[in-house]
């Protein structure tokens, strides 16, 4: 009987855990489990967080907003959860610092945006819904580089 290979054992993105919180669609899990199917996954991996990053986003011209994606395995349910989704902005006026813009904690059930503070993630469902949407489009248009890190 042959070992599986990493190749061989199928990602599940788990939706329902997500959906609790907030409307993650059926296409972004899509989209993350093509990225992480073509990553190679390490065997023993446990982790993955996924940066998607415009080489050309600077504080003085814009462009898209860098994004950090985190999934953790679960054993219980032997699919990979959502653990956060963060959007980071450069902020500030004379020395502008790339800082968290907007943070959808699923780990801790609370969300996180600038000028608006900390809030059960259950009140960021209009905004998540926007956001995702936003960044399905960039990401179909391959306006990302992209890196994935296995833990």
């Amino acid at each position: 009987m042959n070992t599986p290979t990493a190749t061989e054992q199928p990602i599940q993105i788990d939706l329902q855990s997500g959906r609790k919180l907030l409307p993650i669609t059926l296409s972004l899990a899509q989209l993350l489990k093509r990225l992480l199917v073509d990553a190679n996954k390490p065997i023993n991996s446990k982790a993955v967080t996924i940066n998607f990053r415009d080489p050309s986003y600077s504080a003085e011209s814009g462009g898209f907003h860098p994004v950090e994606i985190r999934l953790e395995y679960s054993s219980t349910t032997s699919m990979w959860q959502f653990c956060y989704i963060t959007d980071f902005a450069y902020q500030g006026r004379y020395y502008p610092e790339l800082e968290k813009d907007i943070d959808f904690n699923f780990a801790e059930a609370s969300g996180y945006q600038a000028y608006v503070g900390h809030h059960p993630l259950s009140h960021f469902s209009g905004l998540y819904r926007l956001w995702e949407a936003n960044f399905r489009s960039y990401l179909v248009d391959d306006l990302y580089q992209i890196t994935i890190n296995w833990d």
